[in-house]
C-alpha cells in the first residue's frame, strides 16, 4: 500500500518554486517495525513528479518500508533557470556560446573550413547547455538537503538514499556532492556533470571548454562522492544524450579519491545493454539511447541490474554517525587501514554489467 502523506514547498533564497510530496509505501511487507528508508527521487529534464505506482514498485523492490520524498526541480526565478542545483541564464550561456563561436571561426576561416550552417547549428542548441556553463546553486542545495535532513530524523530513517533518472541522476550527484555525509547511498541512473568530456555531445558542446568544466567539476566536486558508502551509476555506453564516458570518470574520481583518503566507499558502475537503451520507446524511429527508465528501474530485470545490489551494499554499508572501522569496501574501493601502498596499487576504472539470458 502507498498513501500520500502531506505536500509542501522547499523555502529559500534566490530560486523559484520548489514543491514536493512525501509518500509512505510498504507494499508486500505483513510486518515491519522496523525504521524505513528515506528515499529522494528526482525527476529527469520536463518529467515533472513520479506517479504513486512507480514508487511503489521501487519500494517493493527495496524490500524496506520507506518514505518517499519527491520533489520538483525549483521554477525560474530573477532570469535563471534550475537543472535541480545547477542554475543558468539563457543570456549568460548565449554570451558564452558567442564569444566561443567568434574564437572558433577565426580558428576555422584559417582552415578554411568554417560555414554558416555550423555557425547556426551551435546557436540552436544553446538552450541545452545549461549543465555546460550553469553554477551549482548552493542556496537550493542547502535548504533541499536541509529539508531531508529534517524529514528524515522526523522519521526515524535508517537510511537515506538520493536517487534520479537523466536529469534527476545529475541531481543526485548533486546532492552527494553537496552533503555527502548525509547520504548512505546516491544512485544516478543515465546521470551526468558539470560540462562533458565528450568531443561530440548530442548537446554540440564545445570544445575544450566543455572539457575543462568537466575536469573542474571532477577535482572540486565529484570527489566528495567518496564519503558516500555507496555510489552506484547505471548508464548505457550508447547514450547520445548523456555522456556514459563523463559518468565512467566520475565513477573512477570516486574509486581513486577513496582509495587516496582511506574513505569506506563502494562506487561501482552498471552497463545497460546496448540493445536495452532504447527499450522505453521500442517503436520510435529516431532512436537517443536513453530510454532505459523501466528495464532499470521497474520491470523485472532490475532486479538483476540495480536493485538486488542496492540492498545488498545499503545492508552492510555502516550506519551514519557509527563506527565503520570493521566494515570493508568491496574489491579495494577505498582502502583499508590495514592496507599499505607498497603492496596495493590504486584501482583503475572498474564497472560491472548485466546482460539478459
Amino acid at each position: 500500500m502507498i498513501r500520500e502523506l502531506w505536500e509542501d514547498e522547499i523555502r529559500g533564497e534566490g530560486f523559484g518554486e520548489s514543491k514536493f510530496k512525501l509518500y509512505e509505501s510498504n507494499e508486500g511487507l505483513r510486518e515491519d517495525d522496523a525504521n524505513p528508508y528515506f528515499v529522494v527521487w528526482l525527476h529527469g529534464m520536463h518529467c515533472g513528479m513520479i506517479g504513486p505506482k512507480d514508487l511503489k514498485t521501487m519500494q517493493w523492490r527495496l524490500q524496506r518500508r520507506v518514505i518517499f520524498m519527491v520533489p520538483l526541480s525549483p521554477r525560474p526565478c530573477d532570469g535563471l533557470s534550475f537543472n535541480w542545483g545547477c542554475a543558468f541564464t539563457k543570456q549568460q550561456n548565449k554570451k558564452l556560446l558567442e564569444i566561443l563561436l567568434r574564437k572558433s571561426a577565426a580558428e576555422f576561416a584559417e582552415e578554411g573550413s568554417w560555414s554558416k550552417v555550423g555557425h547556426t547549428k551551435v546557436l540552436r542548441v544553446r538552450s541545452e547547455l545549461g549543465f555546460v556553463f550553469g553554477h551549482l546553486h548552493y542556496n537550493f542545495l542547502n535548504a533541499l538537503t536541509e529539508k531531508i535532513n529534517e524529514l528524515s530524523s522526523e522519521f526515524n530513517a535508517e537510511r537515506i538514499i538520493a536517487m534520479g533518472y537523466s536529469m534527476g541522476g545529475f541531481g543526485a550527484i548533486q546532492l552527494g556532492c553537496f552533503a555527502p555525509e548525509l547520504f548512505d547511498a546516491v544512485v544516478s541512473v543515465a546521470g551526468y556533470g558539470m560540462g562533458t568530456s565528450e568531443p561530440n555531445s548530442g548537446y554540440g558542446a564545445p570544445q575544450p571548454v566543455s572539457g575543462e568544466i568537466f575536469d573542474l567539476f571532477l577535482e572540486r566536486e565529484a570527489c566528495k562522492l567518496a564519503r558516500v558508502p555507496v555510489v552506484l551509476a547505471v548508464h548505457a555506453p550508447s547514450d547520445m544524450c548523456s555522456s556514459f564516458r563523463d559518468v565512467s570518470a566520475i565513477i573512477q574520481k570516486t574509486q581513486e579519491t577513496a582509495w587516496d583518503t582511506w574513505e569506506r566507499s563502494t562506487a561501482k558502475l552498471v552497463r545497460v545493454p546496448d540493445g536495452m537503451a532504447n527499450s522505453d520507446h521500442p517503436g520510435k524511429k529516431r532512436k537517443s539511447n536513453h530510454g532505459y527508465f523501466n528495464c532499470t528501474l521497474l520491470h523485472n530485470g532490475s532486479e538483476k541490474m540495480l536493485w538486488r545490489e542496492l540492498r545488498r551494499l545499503v545492508d552492510r554499508a555502516p550506519q551514519r554517525g557509527g563506527d565503520s572501522m570493521d566494515w570493508e569496501p568491496e574489491r579495494g574501493w577505498g582502502r583499508s587501514r590495514r592496507w599499505s601502498r607498497m603492496y596495493e596499487d590504486p584501482p583503475n576504472s572498474r564497472s560491472w554489467g548485466w546482460c539478459p539470458t
